[in-house]
């Protein structure tokens, strides 16, 4: 299934988040400002981050220089760095990394490519490589609820862990189970669970971006890069002030992403759309029953509860059988309060905007836990502490839109991705290798009802929002 693609309009996200009633001055000037340089500030200095994603009326804003960033070419940009090389040997065709590298990029959707004009995954041919291991992008759909699912986890685990009891979370996934609770186990001994990177490296967007933004353009972060590890939190922000104008990798580009920067890409990440559902047919809910029969659902849990959601707005989309069309569904999770800040312009109050914070239940299919997958899964080497044949469950909510499969994309169909596991998955395989071909088929129409979308489709209403809140 694919859907329609349109070209990259930034005046287009005003559909994403409702306009006030008055009109929103612009804040962010791109002929004036460097895209990568924006300032943090606090939520009365206009124009800069916290500004932008804290004040009701400018979050849409936020969302939209969250986006730019995303999408911004860093491999012709003159004020960009080179990752320690000598600019003048970069390449031009695409950015800079390290020179035994043997991927580079220009922009963070160079790697999350497809859908189109959205935050998705990498085809094959934009695999990147570490440790000698290729590897496929994910893609970043639900990046905030799934951030906010292992910052909970790991709240479940340390109380558990402290009053003496089993470590079992809210969502019913015990962490002792499997690998246990060691290095590069089910989960690591600080009992952090970290879902972002295949390994499970990251526990949360921001120390995500910023280390991606490292390895694969060559650009330093200053939350990442200009101070020490004991002046991070485990989201990878520094606690301190922040320095300006050092160059810790001596490229001649000093700040080249800044605090406010990165917290706006990752507050456009954090609020990013949800996968949808394509039609449910007879066949996909005979395949949904046949999922949990089996036990894929063991691993791949159909749904998890955040207990605070930490976005200001949901979008998806679901097949309308009525009207026979791709429909979205928008909701939105916020609520202004009025704090007294005055707008100097037009003296009047301009209150915050806060999440409501109310519980969410994620489509997520997977359980934010390594597993060992055997060999025939398994990667060229051991990376970051991880054992080639473990891995973080991916979630599947958008793997019908995959056009490869497994962390390598080494595999084209379902199927074979599925035949492939082992290790802990082993039993499961098995179960589904002994399925009638109606029934593997059926299992399959399943998953590739869980499908990604393109975004700018629902931004410029050619998936209409019909459902929750309309615009």
């Amino acid at each position: 299934m694919k859907l329609r693609g349109s070209s990259y309009v930034v005046l287009a996200l005003s559909v994403l988040f409702a306009a006030t009633a008055w009109v929103v001055r612009t804040q962010v000037n791109f002929r004036d400002r460097d895209i990568a340089r924006i300032q943090e500030g606090g939520n009365t200095t206009r124009g800069t981050a916290q500004f932008l994603i804290q004040r009701f009326g400018f979050t849409q804003e936020a969302i939209q220089t969250g986006r730019s960033i995303f999408h911004h070419n860093f491999g012709s940009d003159e004020n960009s760095g080179c990752n320690g090389m000598p600019c003048k040997l970069r390449n031009q065709q695409a950015s800079r990394s390290w020179p035994q590298s043997k991927f580079e990029a220009g922009a963070c959707e160079t790697c999350h490519s497809t859908p189109s004009g959205s935050a998705g995954f990498g085809p094959n041919e934009q695999k990147i490589f570490r440790a000698g291991n290729h590897i496929r992008p994910n893609d970043m759909f639900g990046g905030g609820l799934i951030q906010q699912l292992g910052i909970e986890a790991t709240e479940d685990l340390i109380a558990a862990r402290r009053k003496g009891r089993a470590l079992i979370t809210h969502n019913e996934v015990d962490y002792s189970m499997g690998l246990g609770i060691r290095p590069g186990g089910t989960v690591e001994p600080d009992l952090v669970v970290r879902p972002f990177g295949r390994k499970g490296t990251h526990s949360h967007l921001r120390s995500f971006i910023s280390f991606a933004a490292f390895e694969h353009l060559g650009i330093q972060s200053q939350d990442g890069f200009q101070c020490s590890s004991d002046n991070k939190n485990e989201n990878g922000r520094c606690e301190d002030p922040i320095v300006a104008g050092l160059d810790p990798d001596g490229d001649g580009i000093p700040d080249e992403l800044t605090q406010g920067s990165l917290s706006l890409i990752e507050f456009y990440l954090v609020n990013y759309p949800v996968p949808g559902r394509g039609p449910i047919t007879a066949e996909v809910t005979r395949g949904d029953r046949l999922f949990k029969t089996i036990g894929c659902t063991d691993c791949h849990r159909p749904e998890m509860r955040v207990k605070r959601d930490p976005r200001v707005e949901h979008i998806t989309v679901f097949w309308n059988e009525k009207s026979n069309r791709f429909e979205a569904e928008r909701r939105l999770l916020r609520h202004s309060v009025d704090d007294g800040y005055v707008d100097p312009d037009r003296q009047r109050s301009v209150p915050l905007v806060v999440p409501n914070y109310k519980p969410f239940v994620v489509p997520l299919y997977a359980d934010l836990r390594r597993h060992d997958m055997g060999s025939k899964m398994s990667d060229a080497n051991d990376e970051k502490g991880v054992s080639k044949r473990v891995f973080m469950t991916r979630p599947l909510w958008g793997v019908g839109t995959y056009t490869t499969f497994l962390d390598d994309g080494s595999t084209k169909t379902l199927e074979e991705a599925i035949l492939r596991h082992g290790g802990e998955a082993l039993t499961t395989r098995n179960r589904f290798a002994k399925l009638s071909p109606q029934k593997q088929s059926d299992l399959v129409r399943f998953l590739k009802s869980l499908i990604l979308f393109n975004v700018d489709d629902v931004l410029t209403a050619k998936i209409p929002i019909t459902k929750g809140d309309l615009p």
